[in-house]
């Protein structure tokens, strides 16, 4: 696992650079299914990875490796939410992604308000559409603003940079209704955008990978 602490000094201002060593990292995990095999069989066993182990308003993620230094973080995502894609959205990090399995369109917006701060539907345009297959690979930086409408199937590799700012951004008005958001973990609480996994939709998440042949 040392190679991965070696390449994985981006430097978060610079997107070509985030671009050449995401790919080179993200190419050699989808090639290698033992090590993928061991990055979600360790997740129980290191608290911090479980904790960002999540179930959100998009899909379901498993968090793979974490830096040392906390800057950069390596997840599965899978289980995508068909109803609540549509929503153009940015981050607040640059990322990489690769297509594993399944795919989706993805629909990058101009912002016509500038860079940086909140934007609604009206201060969007479309800009480049894209279809993501299976061995596609890609990155965005935080200030851009996409939306991916997936097929049931999915599963990417996604490796986000350091935070750049301290909040992302949606169109609130195309907001899921809270009655389509996950829902909460213990009885009786409120669904959530986004909250941790229970260690039975740990376990869930690790049977469907296995299922779909992508760990052992």
């Amino acid at each position: 696992m040392s190679w991965l602490e070696d390449v994985l000094t981006l430097d978060r201002s610079n997107v070509r650079d985030v671009q050449r060593i995401s790919r080179y990292v993200l190419d050699r995990l989808a090639d290698d299914r033992p090590l993928l095999t061991q990055l979600v069989d360790e997740i129980p066993n290191n608290p911090q990875r479980m904790a960002q182990s999540r179930v959100t308003l998009l899909l379901n993620r498993l968090s793979l490796y974490q830096a040392t230094d906390g800057g950069f973080e390596i997840r599965m995502n899978m289980n995508p939410r068909l109803d609540n894609q549509l929503v153009p959205h940015d981050h607040c990090y640059t990322f990489a992604t690769r297509i594993l399995q399944g795919g989706y369109v993805q629909v990058v917006r101009r912002r016509t308000n500038g860079w940086e701060g909140p934007f609604t539907g009206d201060d969007l345009e479309p800009a480049i559409v894209t279809v993501e297959r299976p061995g596609s690979a890609y990155t965005l930086g935080h200030s851009m603003v996409h939306q991916a409408v997936m097929q049931p199937d999915t599963v990417t590799l996604f490796i986000r940079g350091p935070r750049c700012k301290d909040t992302s951004h949606a169109v609130a008005d195309l907001m899921p209704p809270k009655e389509a958001w996950p829902a909460a973990s213990e009885e009786g609480a409120q669904a959530v955008a986004s909250r941790s996994a229970t260690f039975d939709e740990y376990q869930a998440m690790r049977k469907y990978l296995v299922e779909h042949s992508l760990i052992d």
